[in-house]
């Protein structure tokens, strides 16, 4: 079930298809996943006759690319739910359709309620999409009304602490979610931190998107880890499939080193060291309190 207005998907009803072992890396935030959002649904009854409180929402947050979203939709999975996914950024501007979002996902339990891009429809007043000097990488064209705001707000309100219902949202800069958002009990009280993609977590996707090329054996995936930093998720893959444009340019059946290296250099890594830095120093100077159960 979706409602789609014109070319865009506004939200959609469906039982989750993505599993932990499809998403490269970050086993310590599949972890806390686990914990935060699949145990509560999955073993309410036993979660509630021990007296351990349930989250009322958690936000998922980390740079573009690292599979945020294919996160949220694992945790229904492993919860056995149902997944209710809004788009941040194609709800703006429809009220109408957000209120109907919230409406399907309460009829639709246990479920997980993801909203994407959380800070396009909910943004701090004091917004500011700069990185470093000059680098505005990535930041919205456009950004939601503060009424949009206020009924985002409302609408968490009325959902949070529903029985079998779990609020998750997913932001690429926390900095530019309005605190409002994540500061009451009813909303977003938990966070999870994606952090950019460290050699191990690049070397998991690697395994991920080379599993079906037909490599040479001269391919270290390992040392392809240990070249790209500053690459997320969708780095790797425009890399993999670039090194396999390599090899057919020049008439072979196999994919070689030589072909990653030469791939490597036509890609300019999403992540800058300005970034990385910037994301690191967000989440060491937050509360340490909203990462724990």
């Amino acid at each position: 079930m979706h409602n789609r207005l014109g070319e865009g998907i506004y939200y959609e009803v469906r039982d989750p298809l993505l599993e932990w072992d499809d998403i490269g890396g970050y086993e310590k935030q599949k972890e806390q996943l686990k914990e935060l959002v699949a145990l509560p649904l999955k073993k309410a009854n036993q979660v509630q006759e021990m007296g351990l409180t349930i989250p009322t929402g958690v936000l998922i947050w980390g740079p573009l690319g690292t599979g945020v979203t294919m996160l949220a939709e694992a945790a229904a999975r492993a919860a056995g739910a149902h997944y209710v996914y809004v788009s941040g950024r194609e709800i703006l501007g429809k009220p109408r359709e957000l209120k109907n979002a919230f409406a399907a996902a309460k009829t639709n339990r246990p479920g997980v309620l993801y909203i994407s891009d959380v800070e396009w429809l909910c943004p701090s007043p004091a917004a500011d999409y700069q990185w470093e000097e000059g680098n505005f990488r990535g930041q919205p064209p456009v950004l939601g009304s503060r009424e949009l705001a206020d009924l985002f707000l409302a609408e968490l309100d009325s959902a949070g602490g529903l029985e079998g219902l779990m609020l998750v949202g997913g932001s690429y800069r926390l900095d530019c979610v309005d605190g409002a958002a994540i500061k009451e009990k009813t909303r977003f009280n938990r966070k999870v931190f994606v952090p950019p993609p460290e050699a191990g977590d690049r070397l998991e996707m690697l395994k991920i998107y080379t599993k079906d090329m037909i490599l040479d054996a001269d391919v270290n995936i390992g040392r392809l880890a240990q070249l790209t930093e500053g690459f997320v998720g969708w780095d790797i893959e425009n890399l993999c499939k670039k090194a396999i444009i390599q090899a057919i340019n020049a008439d072979k059946k196999l994919v070689s080193m030589i072909d990653f290296e030469t791939a490597r250099l036509l890609i300019t890594p999403w992540l800058t060291p300005g970034m990385t830095e910037k994301y690191h120093w967000l989440y060491t100077t937050d509360c340490p309190h909203h990462y724990a159960f």
